[in-house]
C-alpha cells in the first residue's frame, strides 16, 4: 500500500519532488532503526541445535529456488525476454519488511513461534547481505542498469516530465 501511494503520488502530485527531497533525509534512519531493532532480536544461540541449522539452510535454500524458479517459469509462459527469464528471480532474493512481521506475528501466537521467528530472521540476515549484491549483478547482467550510469528512475521520470514540459 505505501509502495502504491508513493508511485501514485509521484506521478500526479507537483510537489513530489519537493517532500521527496525532504523525506530522503529521515527516511534513512527510520530504516536503519527498523533493521537494528528487528536484528537485535535474532538470538544465534537457538543455531546450537543442528535440526535448527538444517531447517534454516533448508528455509533459505527453498525460499531462493523457488523465487528463482517460479520467476522463471512465470516470465517464459509470459513470454518474456530471455534476460528476463534467467534473471527476474534472482532480484527476488532480498526480503525484509513483510516476512519480519510476519515472523514477529508467529513468535507471539504460536508454540515453536521463537524458533519460526529466528529462523526468518537468520533468512533476512542472509538474504540482506547478499541479495542486494546479487540483484545489481543480476540486473547489470540483464542490460537493465548501467553500473556507471547510476541513474535512479526518480530522476529519469523528472528528466523526462522536464523534457515534456519544454516541448
Amino acid at each position: 500500500v505505501c509502495m502504491m501511494m508513493g508511485t501514485l503520488f509521484c506521478n500526479i502530485c507537483d510537489s513530489a519532488e519537493e517532500l521527496m527531497e525532504k523525506t530522503d533525509k529521515w527516511t534513512m534512519p527510520v530504516l536503519i532503526l527498523f533493521f537494528v531493532f528487528s536484528g537485535a532480536e535474532l538470538d544465534l544461540s537457538i543455531f546450537k541445535t543442528p535440526i535448527i541449522i538444517l531447517i534454516g539452510a533448508v528455509y533459505v535454500l527453498f525460499r531462493a529456488l523457488g523465487k528463482y524458479v517460479g520467476a522463471a517459469a512465470s516470465a517464459k509462459i509470459s513470454g518474456c525476454a530471455p534476460s528476463i527469464v534467467k534473471y527476474l528471480g534472482i532480484t527476488l532474493f532480498p526480503q525484509a519488511g513483510v516476512a519480519l512481521g510476519m515472523s514477529a506475528i508467529a513468535g507471539a501466537l504460536l508454540a515453536d513461534g521463537y524458533i519460526v521467528r529466528n529462523i526468518v530472521l537468520f533468512g533476512v540476515l542472509v538474504y540482506e547481505l547478499f541479495g542486494p549484491l546479487l540483484t545489481k549483478i543480476a540486473l547489470t547482467k540483464a542490460g537493465d542498469i548501467d553500473a556507471a550510469g547510476r541513474v535512479s528512475a526518480r530522476d529519469l521520470h523528472l528528466a523526462k516530465k522536464f523534457l515534456h514540459h519544454k516541448v
